[in-house]
């Protein structure tokens, strides 16, 4: 919500209130919006990285936040949205782990452990889960 072309400039006094001011008769919806936004924005640039997650749950809890509170077309359209972005995020992560699975170390004997620990079954099988808060 910062104007990018003031980036290192302190807002005046009379910016500041005609801010305030704005926010206070912004529709709540437009700001619902605006902030799950950011956080999409967030999530799809850090998608496949652990702290990609922490951004889609905070969508989702944005979306609960907003049911009942907001029009339920535009909930159910956040709802979508996480969704989507819940599995790409999940897919991204399995390309993640199949990258280096597929280029094997050079020189390394088949079957030979890396110097990294390879997860467990079941900790594979959970990184392909969505699980809040993980």
């Amino acid at each position: 919500m910062t104007d990018p072309n003031m980036a290192g400039q302190e807002p005046s006094e009379e910016e500041m209130r005609a801010y305030v001011e704005q926010l206070r008769e912004a529709d709540p919806a437009q700001i619902f919006v605006q902030a799950y936004q950011i956080l999409g924005t967030g999530a799809e640039v850090k998608l496949g990285r652990d702290d990609a997650r922490p951004l889609i749950d905070a969508m989702e809890g944005l979306a609960s936040v907003a049911e009942g509170r907001i029009s339920d077309e535009l909930v159910n359209q956040m709802r979508e949205g996480v969704g989507q972005l819940q599995t790409a995020q999940v897919q991204a992560e399995q390309q993640a782990e199949e990258a280096p699975e597929a280029g094997g170390e050079a020189g390394a004997e088949p079957g030979a452990q890396s110097s990294a620990q390879e997860p467990t079954a079941e900790e594979k099988k959970t990184n392909r889960l969505w699980i809040p808060g993980q």
